[in-house]
């Protein structure tokens, strides 16, 4: 299960990074090009998928029981 949640998390990642940079205009050729609301998105995106990673790697098996 933890491998599943990390690969969602790096994609996720790798997502996010997109719509940053299409965001400010470093990636060109979408819609989103250029409009500062998928560069939030995306930084909100990959923060959040950091700090689930952050957690993940943290969390001890068996805790809880």
């Amino acid at each position: 299960m933890r491998g599943v949640l990390r690969g969602f998390c790096i994609i996720a990642l790798a997502v996010g990074a997109t719509w940053i940079f299409q965001g400010i205009g470093a990636l060109p050729g979408s819609f989103m090009t250029g409009r500062s609301e998928w560069a939030i998105a995306g930084a909100a995106l990959a923060a959040g998928a950091v700090v689930v990673l952050w957690l993940a790697r943290s969390a001890r098996p068996g805790r809880g029981r």
